[in-house]
């Protein structure tokens, strides 16, 4: 709640009038002293406007005097009903009668809350009389003598009306009482009924225009830059608007009113208006009783209810009941809370809990259930004043959402019996628990960061081990009389304990205390009797009076701190007559200030620590032993507590020994018991290196080889392999007996030279193993030299000879890291053409060394910075642009690549974007807020972002809508519950509607990528595939997901897939075409196959293929549907498609040589090899393709997902794939990793085929399920 801080200040002068009344001074209500009833102080005689009030009538003071109804059930007279003796007639005068000055006072006119029958009237509508006697006010407060502090001193300033054409800044706005901020207003109530004040009181300071100065409040003019001095200001003239047009015909609705300021006030920075909030209609509250249960469902806190008679709580619970028989309320035994309200505060939280007092009148009544509020976060008594003896509530059930437990909610609940609060409270406020001696608490929230003064005052039976790990402070009183309290230790991060904040746990049985901690407050520990602390902390400066008054269990503490902390009186009075304090030789300040009272001995404390070593390099599973080195040599106390910074890296124990656990760096620290001095040493764990196993052999694919000088073969690629495969060094050198008939490089390639033989010759560079292939170069002639028909010679010749497969066509990729800088999270920077030119021109040069100036170049733009941020924009400078569009720079696409998005754009597209602008290009990613309708449904949570590609012209962005197909990846990681195959890239039109793009994917690689036509606002969408059974373990779920939940594919039944059944012709088509996104009621079945019914359901997907070209037909007019597709007929289906529907694959990968290709059809190997180098299709296993082995529905959903990513971004090629029997592997550089290798800081080993061992052992090593080396 705003601006509250005047209304309080009123709130704590009642409690300091209240109080000065204990101490035996007679206080009257205004106007009602017996001696005169026309004075409202002895200096005082009359309120004024400056006041707030004026009589109502005139000569007619304030005739209010207390009765009953001010008081409360509080006993303040010292005896307690349990406690007050019986009379009898020999003891009479033991009796002490209760009368009405034994109960504390809850009067409202105390708190300057006139009403009507007052004789006192608001002279300012809204404020409360504020008026404090100057002379009344300079009287001394005085204290008690034990635990209570003195009445604030708090008067309330005269305001002031400031002059005409004057300028006043606001610092702050008075409090507005809450019967006018909070209102509820019956349906037809006008605008001009409600109450809304003219005149508003304020603090501020008079500003001179004139003099560029500002009035000082005590005359002439300020122009330094001292802070300036606020006084009180009246502000006439206020009008107020709501935050929507006011319906006085509504029958329910709410409305905000904001002040509207006269000319001549400005408020300072970060001053907020105050608010008043209208209500029309009553709360809505439904109450029913059922089965002992009374249900109260509160949707709505509303004002949070003024005065114990005025509050919605009471008046719904009332009018329900009163409609019931008179059994009903003292047959309820629970009260249930339902419904949408966040708090429950005031009077509707204190009414609700008096239910429970013991004179409630609800006989039956022992529970409060709060579970059924969902939305519910805190409730408080913040009425100032609580009401004791709430006997009745035993069994109390809170929602798990509750974060907050704020002030005196549940005070004086003597049999309240609870044993947890929900995980997520981080607020204990004051006095929320006190006096709740059954309550049975095993643990507090781990988030809890905070606990009020005398939050669990008196919990007797309170049995807490410890407490939360993030508290900072232990407030005034707040276990005091906790005589169960058991805790083993405080948080490490506490600073300060508290006045009496321990007082009297008998249990309590500490031995030592935080490092960090500064300030033990008074009587912070008395009574402590088990307290066994052996030091004091090096941080600490202060321990309060009487801090530790009767802890007889201490003996001897260790003072840490080098200088002396302040002692408060009595600190340790009533300890053990022999309490020893070791103080640091050296130490200031032990020899005055109460230290020199005590029994003190010197020791020689530790300067410093250090170890033998600061950094140690570890084997995994290795040891050693660190020892500390103390200085001086001869410190008194040299124990030593030790720490690993990671245990999964590296583990210490007790003495010192360092094990290696797994590959990392961690910090192991020590730390003197006495002092806190810290050593520490990094260590570094690193995997053994592998076995060294030598080479026992090199073989050549090829012993003879033949080649022309003048025709095809005149060249050969001779391929070595090494043995055994997991040999350490497989490096080989070549070499040719003879360079005038045939050369060799040092890849095997050998090349005919001239006509002879010559023999090559492969050598290990590991034992010189060697092998040779015997090669003889000839000059092919067709025949015999006659003139004959070269067709009909008899010494005719054909020669079959293989062409050089394709080599990858990745482009030479060149990255220019681009510095950007974070403000209001958006990073902004600029591509220069300078670093595009000196990147342009490394990459040319890097391809030409390679030899691939053919396959051109590519540039990515690396946002850097160490902030992080959630958009962006990168501007792009024009001469960098047409750098890319330089014909004789080949470059072929330019990647934007940040944390939060990448944009990719190939030639084309950049050309379009020259085209379209002039000058420099900015593209900006922002994140979308606000999400409405089916993109909310869509993306949720998940990131979602507007993109846009613009330019300057006279001034003003222009907005480029397409120029293209761009990749784009969003950056996201799925959830621990989200099928990756089940993501999608979703596009959200204007009007909140959400487009799923099917041809987009999550690339394993924490982005779901896809292509895009237009900018506009992107995000993540998530559509899960069914929960098939026969799919969880199946190695291609991901792909099942994927091609499910598009629809391409559907199950077999509600429950399973059928992952390992054939893939049909019907079935392929269709998903094709679906994937091709066609409509099929544009393709009817026509009569082109006999075998395809109409009204089957391929029939239209059939139609389009078989009219695309994209499949053929199995005879003159049959399809074949039903048949199972071959793998190799489904690569020449897949490039068919590609081509048809104008996708350019990649050559991403090496060409692989399978050991069965003479069994893929002739025609169909250049599909096999184009679909194998892009990527879309894997062998399975031991180089096999198994060509004529029928497809799986699993190997289809694989192939689909496969080629949908590759279209998209080339680069998903790379890195980890499976093939068709799901085997892994990890391509890097075109081609799989064979060997041992180390990814992400675990080791894997691939064989020579490319597939990953998986549990075995390799080299002495075992080798887990999921692949990686175990140690």
């Amino acid at each position: 709640m705003r601006n509250r801080k005047h209304t309080r200040g009123l709130s704590l002068l009642l409690c300091a009038a209240l109080l000065a009344g204990q101490l035996g001074t007679t206080v009257y209500a205004e106007g009602s002293s017996p001696g005169n009833r026309e004075v409202v102080c002895e200096h005082h005689p009359e309120h004024t406007e400056v006041c707030g009030y004026m009589e109502a009538e005139p000569g007619h003071p304030c005739k209010h005097e207390h009765t009953g109804d001010c008081y409360t059930d509080e006993l303040i007279c010292g005896f307690d009903d349990e406690d007050t003796p019986t009379a009898t007639d020999s003891d009479a005068t033991t009796v002490h009668e209760h009368t009405q000055e034994c109960y504390a006072l809850d009067c409202p006119h105390e708190r300057g809350e006139h009403d009507e029958d007052c004789g006192y009237v608001e002279a300012v509508k809204g404020q409360p009389c504020a008026f404090v006697c100057d002379e009344c006010d300079k009287k001394e407060p005085e204290a008690d003598n034990e635990n209570n502090p003195p009445a604030p001193d708090l008067p309330e300033p005269d305001h002031k009306q400031p002059e005409e054409a004057e300028v006043f800044t606001i610092t702050d706005f008075d409090g507005l009482d809450e019967a006018v901020q909070y209102q509820t207003v019956s349906p037809g109530t006008k605008l001009d009924e409600l109450n809304l004040p003219t005149t508003l009181r304020a603090s501020g300071y008079k500003v001179n225009d004139a003099e560029g100065g500002r009035e000082s409040p005590l005359g002439g003019t300020v122009t330094d830059n001292t802070e300036p001095t606020s006084e009180p200001i009246t502000i006439q003239g206020v009008t107020w608007e709501p935050d929507e047009a006011y319906d006085d015909t509504a029958e329910q609705g709410g409305y905000l009113f904001t002040p509207v300021l006269p000319d001549g006030y400005t408020r300072a920075t970060g001053v907020e208006l105050p608010e008043i909030y209208v209500r029309i209609g009553e709360a809505n509250v439904m109450l029913d009783v059922q089965g002992g249960v009374l249900t109260v469902n509160f949707d709505s806190n509303g004002s949070g209810g003024t005065y114990t008679d005025n509050n919605e709580m009471k008046t719904a619970i009332e009018a329900a009941l009163s409609t019931f028989s008179s059994g009903d309320q003292t047959s309820v035994i629970t009260i249930k809370l339902t419904g949408g309200a966040t708090e429950i505060t005031r009077y509707n939280w204190r009414y609700l809990l008096e239910r429970y007092h013991r004179d409630s009148g609800w006989d039956s009544l022992t529970t409060l259930d709060l579970s059924g509020m969902t939305s519910l976060e805190s409730m408080r008594n913040d009425t100032d004043s609580t009401r004791g003896y709430i006997t009745k509530l035993q069994t109390l059930i809170l929602p798990p959402d509750l974060t907050q437990i704020g002030d005196y909610a549940f005070s004086y609940c003597h049999n309240l019996a609870l044993e947890s609060l929900p995980d997520g409270v981080t607020q204990i406020g004051v006095a929320a628990f006190e006096d709740c001696k059954n309550l049975a608490l095993q643990s507090l929230p781990s988030d809890l960061t905070q606990i009020g003064g005398s939050a669990f005052f008196g919990c007797k039976s309170l049995v807490l081990q410890s407490l939360p790990p993030d508290l900072t402070q232990i407030g005034d009183s707040a276990f005091f009389g906790c005589e169960s309290l058991a805790l083993q230790s405080l948080p490490d991060g506490v600073t300060q304990i508290g006045d009496l904040a321990f007082r009297d746990c008998e249990r309590l049985a500490l031995q030592a205390l935080p490092d960090c901690l500064t300030q033990i407050g008074r009587s912070a520990f008395a009574g402590c009797e088990r307290l066994a602390l052996q030091a004091l902390p090096p941080d600490l400066t202060q321990i309060g009076r009487s801090a530790f008054a009767g802890c007889t269990g201490l003996d001897k503490i260790i003072m840490e701190p080098t200088t002396a902390p302040t002692l408060g009186t009595g600190a340790f009075e009533n300890t053990s007559s022999g309490l020893t304090f070791n103080v640091p030789r050296g130490g200031t300040g032990y020899n005055s200030g109460g230290w020199e009272n005590l029994n003190t001995v010197e020791y020689s404390p530790t300067i410093s620590l250090a170890f033998d070593q600061k950094t140690l390099q570890l084997e995994s599973r290795e040891s050693a032993t660190l020892t500390p080195t103390f200085e001086p040599v001869d410190a008194t106390y040299q124990e030593v507590s030790w720490k690993s910074s990671d245990t999964s890296v590296a583990t210490v124990d007790g003495n010192g020994k360092v094990t290696a656990v797994s590959n990392g760096t961690a910090t192991i620290t020590a730390t003197t018991k006495i002092g806190g001095k810290e050593a520490n040493c990094t260590v570094t764990v690193q995997p053994p290196a592998p076995a060294t196993v030598s080479v026992t052999g090199v073989k050549l694919n090829n012993s003879t080889y033949t080649l022309y000088t003048n025709i095809a073969p005149q060249t050969i690629k001779l391929i070595a392999t090494v043995e055994p495969t997991n040999a350490a060094d497989k490096t080989v050198s070549w070499k040719s007996n003879d360079t005038t008939v045939a050369t060799v490089d040092g890849d095997g390639n050998v090349i005919a030279v001239s006509n002879g033989k010559a023999t090559i010759t492969v050598t290990t560079k590991d034992g010189n193993k060697t092998a040779s292939c015997d090669v003889t170069v000839e000059t092919y002639s067709s025949g015999n030299g006659g003139g004959g028909d070269d067709s009909s010679s008899s010494n005719s010749r054909t020669y079959v000879t293989t062409p050089e497969p394709p080599k990858p066509d990745s482009p030479v990729l060149a990255v220019v890291e681009t510095p950007v800088t974070v403000k209001d999270g958006t990073a902004t920077g600029t591509a220069s053409d300078r670093d595009t030119s000196e990147a342009i021109t490394k990459a040319l040069n890097a391809a030409k060394q390679k030899v691939r100036e053919k396959y051109g170049i590519a540039l990515r733009y690396d946002a850097t910075t160490a902030a992080a941020y959630d958009g962006f924009s990168i501007t792009l400078k024009r001469a960098a642009l047409d750098c890319f569009l330089d014909p004789d720079n080949g470059v072929k696409y330019m990647t934007l690549h940040t944390p939060i998005v990448d944009m990719t754009f190939g030639l084309a597209e950049l050309t379009e974007i020259a085209c379209q602008t002039s000058g420099d290009v900015t593209f900006t990613a922002a994140r979308a807020p606000g999400l409405t309708g089916d993109a909310l449904s869509a993306i949720g949570t998940r990131p979602a972002y507007d993109l846009k590609i613009s330019y300057q012209k006279d001034g003003k962005p222009i907005y480029l809508s397409s120029v293209g197909s761009v990749s784009v990846g969003l950056a996201y990681t799925p959830a621990e519950t989200e099928q990756a195959g089940g993501l999608y890239l979703v596009y959200v039109d204007g009007k909140d509607g959400a487009q799923w793009l099917y041809r987009s994917s999550y690339d394993g690689s924490g982005s779901v990528i896809g292509s895009v036509e237009h900018f506009s606002v992107y995000g993540v969408g998530y559509k899960p595939a069914p929960a098939f059974t026969d799919t969880a373990n199946h190695w291609a779920k991901p792909d099942i997901d994927f091609v499910v939940s598009r629809g391409l594919f559907s199950g077999t039944s509600d429950t399973t897939f059928s992952p390992n059944s054939t893939i049909t012709r019907g079935m392929f088509v269709t998903a094709l075409g679906r994937l091709a996104g066609i409509d099929p009621a544009a393709y009817p079945s026509s009569s082109r196959f006999t075998d395809v019914a109409m009204t089957e359901y391929y029939a239209p997907f059939v139609e389009w293929a078989a009219s695309k070209g994209i499949v053929n037909g199995a005879g003159a007019n049959t399809f074949e549907p039903g048949r199972a597709v071959t793998r190799e007929e489904m690569a020449v289906i897949m490039r068919r498609y590609a081509d048809k529907l104008g996708y350019t694959l990649p050559v991403a990968r090496e060409a692989e040589i399978f050991a069965d290709d003479a069994k893929i059809t002739s025609s169909m190997k250049d599909a096999v090899q184009a679909m194998q180098q892009a990527g879309v299709m894997n062998g399975k296993g031991g180089h096999l393709f198994a060509p004529k082995d029928t497809a799986t529905r699993a190997e289809a959903a694989a192939v689909l997902r496969r080629f949908v990513e590759v279209v998209i971004d080339r680069d998903t090629a790379e890195g980890w794939t499976q093939n068709e029997a799901g085997g892994w592997l990890y391509y890097e550089n075109n081609k799989p990793v064979t060997g041992w290798k180390q990814l992400e800081s675990k080791w894997y080993y691939f064989y020579a085929d490319g597939s990953m061992a998986a549990n075995t052992e390799i080299d002495g090593y075992q080798i887990g399920p999921d692949g990686a080396r175990n140690s």
